[in-house]
């Protein structure tokens, strides 16, 4: 990730909340003109540090080259954005590096007591199960955090 800050293993502060984005989210602002990097910190009321695993970043990258024109448009602006807002996260675990992205967030949300922004409805429920929080979009214009 050209010019963006990397993030090493055991990823703790207690500055900031760090809030996983999978790739749903990060297409909202092309698609329902929504600021997740504004309403993300205002939702939780403190400073955010955004996560991006490598995973989701291939699957940004996949949609860019291979996505319907409305898609790859939102893909690369999100990329755009991603560099700007994001860090990425490096040197995963070998047991989270081949897994696919939704089981990667699940497990490494759990391991940093990190937050998912999703608009799975699959992967919010299972977040929650496992103890996780999550923040997702509400009556398509109002984010939402699980409890």
């Amino acid at each position: 990730m050209d010019g963006a800050p990397s993030l090493k293993n055991n990823i703790g502060s207690n500055h900031s909340t760090q809030v996983l984005l999978d790739t749903n989210f990060l297409l909202l602002p092309f698609q329902r003109r929504f600021d997740i990097y504004e309403e993300i910190p205002r939702l939780i009321g403190r400073h955010v540090t955004f996560l991006i695993m490598p995973q989701i970043l291939r699957e940004i990258k996949w949609l860019q080259e291979n996505g319907r024109t409305k898609e790859q448009n939102a893909a690369r602006n999100a990329l755009h954005l991603v560099h700007q807002n994001c860090q990425l996260v490096e040197n995963l675990p070998q047991s989270l590096q081949n897994l696919d992205a939704d089981t990667a967030l699940l497990q490494y949300a759990k391991q940093i007591n990190a937050i998912v922004a999703t608009n799975d409805g699959d992967l919010r429920r299972k977040l929650v199960k496992q103890g996780s929080r999550a923040i997702f979009l509400r009556k398509l214009s109002v984010l939402a955090l699980t409890e």
